[in-house]
């Protein structure tokens, strides 16, 4: 496979604004091997060469090229027997932004676990944790859960990472995250459809719950019991059973799913679909 360097991606873009039937599989083809090669590359000369003047059809090209490949990696990833979230959460933000690498993930991640292990270390439990992690994501560091989504980009994790703004599942994903990374018992739970961060601390037989959406609240059993009475739902037990890294996934997807629902965009759709039905088989 031939290796293009700027000037020859440049005119391969250039040639697909003018495509014709006879060339324009041969030339997608071409960028296709281009993008897998060297996503970055092929954004820096988007971004550079064609930013106030790139082809819709270009563009186009290049997105469906990025989600096709996103179908068969998401693939890969609900095929492993404990497949790992953060792989999942990198993987599910190309669909809006082609380029992102795992490291746009993890990255930020260890940075933040390194900022905060000198607290953590000295936390005397994980009630203390708790309240840690809640005052370095909201307080320290400025993540701001939206409350509610009208763009897919923000329910974006490595978007989330960048600007700290995004899905409370986002933040909730955050909390995982960093918690894992410690070692410690950290799960999601989806109680009658909050999403909650589910902290168990085996040595001591304590649970405590937190809050994404209202800037970490911590809360206890009894008051998620408490918010299922008021809501005159029958309890489940259901309710604590963590949430596999495919579920949490498939809820992005569904989420993403549900915004473009109402933008009537059956271009996005036909793939979140695919990838929907993709993670639960």
């Amino acid at each position: 496979m031939q290796i293009l360097g700027h000037d020859g991606l440049k005119a391969l873009i250039k040639l697909l604004e003018t495509e014709s039937d006879a060339y324009g599989p041969v030339l997608k083809s071409a960028l296709a091997d281009a993008i897998k090669a060297n996503p970055a590359q092929v954004q820096q000369v988007m971004e550079e060469e064609f930013k106030t003047s790139a082809p819709r059809a270009v563009l186009n090209t290049l997105e469906e090229i990025c989600w096709e490949d996103l179908s068969a990696a998401l693939a890969r990833f609900s095929a492993k027997i404990n497949p790992d979230l953060e792989e999942g959460l990198a993987l599910l933000s190309k669909f809006t932004s082609p380029t992102t690498a795992r490291g746009d993930v993890s990255a930020p991640l260890d940075k933040m676990a390194a900022s905060l292990r000198p607290v953590l270390l000295n936390a005397k439990n994980y009630t203390e944790i708790a309240v840690v992690l809640g005052h370095y994501i909201f307080q320290t560091e400025g993540f701001t859960p939206l409350q509610t989504n009208t763009d897919i980009k923000d329910i974006s994790f490595a978007r989330f990472l960048r600007k700290k703004r995004g899905s409370s599942l986002c933040v909730a994903c955050l909390y995982a995250c960093l918690g894992q990374r410690y070692g410690m018992d950290v799960s999601l739970v989806d109680l009658a459809g909050r999403v909650l961060v589910h902290v168990r601390d085996f040595a001591h037989l304590q649970s405590l719950f937190v809050d994404p959406l209202d800037n970490g609240k911590i809360l206890t059993e009894a008051d998620c019991r408490r918010y299922i009475r008021s809501r005159q739902i029958a309890w489940n037990d259901d309710f604590f059973t963590p949430l596999s890294s495919r579920q949490i996934i498939r809820r992005f997807i569904a989420n993403m799913i549900y915004i473009l629902n109402k933008l009537r965009d059956e271009r996005r759709l036909k793939y979140l679909r695919n990838y929907l039905e993709i993670i639960k088989n």
